[in-house]
């Protein structure tokens, strides 16, 4: 009785505060498009490298971008070692800046700051490529590559998992009860395992 007890919802019909009644019923809103699962994005991204029904091609593809900035980095010192351009290394703390901005959660932080070093980067490359600065091109190139491997190794992960979540319900369950997933409506409500969003008003369960 007790094991039965410590059982985790594998159906849409035994969770708590769920916005549908069935499985069936958000997949039928979900490809009408009247609801969409957002999932939260650190636990797309553990669960692309080694989550249940995440293809392997994914997992291929994350352990790369995860690598990715960190080779184009150590490309651009050997390629100063080689060049002997010296005072390009001492571009390597603009590297380490770009990881904490370049990072999709920092876009609520840094904003328009976040936008014009992203800007600067491409611009430069562009720059760069046209007028033959090859230290310029070493060092924009490299901050493109940083910023496509960390927006890119998010998206995919997100964008898998919430397909995922549309076609397998015991995935769907499990995210629910771990709090990692909010259903919203084109009308803007959203619900969430602890409280819901509705003509603009956030109510909690518990205050119930």
């Amino acid at each position: 009785m007790e094991k039965q007890q410590e059982q985790k919802p594998k159906r849409v019909e035994e969770l708590s505060n769920f916005p549908f009644k069935s499985f069936q019923e958000f997949r039928k809103a979900y490809m009408e498009g009247v609801a969409e699962p957002g999932v939260d994005r650190g636990v797309a991204l553990q669960w692309a490298l080694n989550g249940i029904y995440a293809p392997g091609i994914l997992r291929a593809q994350t352990v790369f971008l995860m690598y990715l900035p960190y080779i184009a980095v150590l490309g651009f010192i050997i390629w100063a070692i080689v060049s002997k351009s010296w005072l390009m290394l001492l571009a390597l703390p603009v590297f380490l800046i770009a990881f904490f901005i370049f990072h999709p959660s920092a876009a609520m932080v840094f904003g328009i700051i976040r936008s014009g070093f992203i800007g600067l980067s491409f611009v430069g490359l562009v720059y760069a490529f046209m007028t033959s600065k090859p230290g310029l091109l070493a060092l924009c190139l490299t901050l493109v590559i940083i910023w496509y491997a960390l927006n890119t190794i998010y998206r995919k992960a997100v964008n898998y998992l919430t397909e995922a979540v549309s076609e397998h319900e015991d995935l769907l369950c499990t995210l629910w009860q771990g709090k990692a997933l909010t259903i919203m409506f084109f009308n803007g409500n959203s619900y969430w395992v602890d409280w819901k969003k509705e003509n603009g008003q956030i109510i909690r369960y518990a205050d119930k």
